[in-house]
């Protein structure tokens, strides 16, 4: 099973929804940062509760797809010391913290 590191602005990553990271905040990440960009290539399709089917598309970094933003955060699946970095720099953007699967805080 893969390890995660999660972007968002709660002390547990459990609790994201109580102060969601929007589309329109990673938008407006994105756009500051001229290494991040959307993928056009690489999305998962993501069904919630109601059945509602969401497409949600990758985050790259320097081109490759590095980053996720899914629901409330912004994730990456067993980050190298490279990618954990960039999030560091990330969450100055967003107000938020670097925090791993078991909530512990990345500086």
């Amino acid at each position: 099973m893969s390890y995660d590191a999660h972007i968002v602005r709660t002390e547990s990553w459990l609790d994201a929804a109580d102060d969601p990271i929007t589309k329109a905040q990673v938008d407006a990440l994105i756009a500051s940062d001229p290494e991040l960009a959307w993928s056009t290539a690489d999305w998962v399709d993501m069904s919630d509760d109601a059945g509602k089917v969401t497409r949600y598309f990758s985050i790259l970094w320097n081109g490759e797809p590095c980053f996720w933003w899914y629901l409330n955060e912004i994730r990456c699946a067993g980050p190298s010391e490279e990618q954990l970095a960039k999030m560091i720099v990330m969450v100055t953007e967003l107000d938020a913290n670097v925090l791993g699967d078991e909530d512990e805080e990345y500086h």
